[in-house]
């Protein structure tokens, strides 16, 4: 029996960014194709901003996207699994309109 990949939403990592977090980490997650929702609501702006700016080139390298929920809330992840339904849906229910 062929191996079945998780859909994105049972593979995402949620993440409350501090300053404890190590952009590297979770730049090494979103490389093992694993999506990434960060919250950068505890993160000071320049810092949040450098962390934003780092994950957007890390995802833009493997062929991924960056999508703003909310106004510090942000997910990457690859292109395919920002079409899988699940990923989809949540996004779609969460989102801010004004984000």
């Amino acid at each position: 029996m062929p191996f079945k990949k998780k859909n994105a939403m049972k593979r995402a990592q949620f993440i409350k960014v501090d300053q404890n977090t190590d952009v590297y980490e979770l730049s090494n997650l979103l490389l093992k194709g694993i999506p990434l929702v960060l919250n950068f609501e505890k993160q000071e702006v320049e810092a949040a901003n450098q962390f934003i700016v780092f994950l957007s080139g890390v995802t833009y390298a493997i062929d991924g996207l960056v999508e703003m929920i909310q106004e510090k809330i942000y997910v990457f992840a690859l292109k395919s699994d920002l079409k899988d339904k699940s990923l989809r849906t949540f996004i779609d229910e969460n989102k801010d309109k004004d984000a």
